[in-house]
């Protein structure tokens, strides 16, 4: 039946945007997607039905839940995690120009990786964005706060920047932006920019966790990866920024905790322009240890304490 319908729908969709030939073909796809949907063992229940109906109304996601949710079933299975998940956590990586998917299905205690997608085109430099026409990607902890099946690249997700952390930076002022996505199109301006393949698997799954329940869905953008190795390279490729060091350094412990636990740092984006952790007993001790690791790269001949050294320069 599944098989029958994915070839019935593929045929009346065509090519991605295009509109069904009238409005009982659009009333015929949406009701034979939501019945397919709600069957056991799928995602949606009737309570969060209202949220994808809303969503499958355009083509371009009747496309993606088409094209992506196969590929996403496999490779649910090939991680040996069971379909569909309950909760996603999305991490990237600018220097590496890396996009993780990161999944919790019902049930579990930890995540589990599931992909990890190459960013195609990102703009702007290391280093957090600071103002409108920067061209620089933020950095920080966000989340999705909107879903947009119109976009001028294909789909696209919005991250909630600025936040209170990027508003208290000190040298803000003036309008500091704020349309960052996460879309396809392989074009940037501030946004991590996918493929088209890449955004309907990301897009779908994210519509899947929403209508599971996961009402804010996090986005933690790094300079690079924030191990001992990563956080030692970045901060002597900028020893002339030393701003910057700091900066990661109030990063670094919410890493290193997701990367010892799989499990995601409680993150308070605080008014005086530094994040602070909840319940993380070193998180103090790991900033500290950090930022006197910023302090010894600005000092001739010395190593960073507590952080490990064989990286390369920029």
């Amino acid at each position: 039946m599944r098989l029958a319908l994915t070839a019935l729908l593929t045929g009346l969709l065509g090519s991605v945007g295009a509109v069904p030939a009238s409005a009982q073909h659009s009333a015929f796809l949406l009701d034979a997607i939501s019945a397919d949907l709600a069957r056991p063992g799928d995602v949606v229940s009737p309570l969060d039905m209202d949220f994808t109906r809303a969503q499958l109304r355009n083509t371009r996601v009747l496309r993606a839940r088409l094209d992506a949710r196969l590929n996403l079933k496999r490779l649910f299975h090939a991680a040996r995690v069971p379909y569909p998940a309950e909760q996603v956590y999305l991490r990237a990586f600018k220097r590496e120009r890396a996009l993780e998917l990161w999944v919790k299905p019902r049930g579990a205690e930890v995540f589990t990786l599931i992909k990890t997608y190459d960013v195609c085109s990102i703009s702007g430099d290391l280093g957090p964005k600071r103002r409108q026409g920067d061209r620089q990607v933020p950095e920080g902890y966000y989340e999705i706060d909107l879903f947009n099946p119109l976009s001028d690249y294909l789909l696209s997700l919005h991250v909630n920047y600025p936040n209170n952390v990027d508003r208290a930076r000190p040298g803000r002022g003036g309008n500091m932006g704020g349309d960052i996505y996460i879309h396809g199109g392989c074009q940037s301006i501030g946004c991590l920019a996918m493929t088209d393949d890449g955004i309907e698997e990301l897009y779908w799954m994210a519509v899947e966790v929403r209508a599971a329940g996961q009402t804010r869905i996090p986005v933690h953008i790094f300079p690079a990866r924030l191990d001992d190795v990563g956080f030692t390279r970045l901060v002597k490729s900028f020893a002339k920024q030393p701003q910057l060091g700091v900066f990661w350094a109030n990063l670094k412990p919410g890493f290193d905790y997701f990367e010892a636990h799989r499990r995601l740092p409680l993150v308070v984006a605080g008014t005086d322009g530094k994040y602070r952790y909840s319940g993380l007993a070193d998180a103090s001790a790991g900033v500290k240890n950090a930022a006197r690791a910023v302090d010894s790269q600005a000092k001739p001949g010395k190593s960073p304490a507590g952080v490990g050294t064989g990286a390369t320069s920029r």
